[in-house]
């Protein structure tokens, strides 16, 4: 299993995948073993409403990773 959570560094503002949103996106790997790429090829999107600084927290079997990112763009 790999769960990915999100969420703003630098304000209020919430990340969410998916539609409908949900607040953490969770992918059985085992689905995905023997495709090249495996589960990090699976197709999702990240929903956001403001620009700003975010980070992902990946957790899986073999550890967690973060991944800090700068999204830029209208606020909707």
């Amino acid at each position: 299993m790999v769960l990915i959570r999100g969420k703003r560094l630098d304000g209020p503002d919430e990340l969410a995948f998916e539609d409908p949103a949900i607040p953490e996106l969770r992918i059985d790997a085992d689905k995905y073993q023997g495709l090249s790429g495996g589960w990090k090829d699976y197709p999702s999107f990240t929903r956001l409403r403001a620009p700003g600084c975010y980070v992902y927290q990946i957790d899986t079997a073999q550890g967690t990773s973060t991944i800090v990112f700068t999204a830029r763009g209208p606020r909707v």
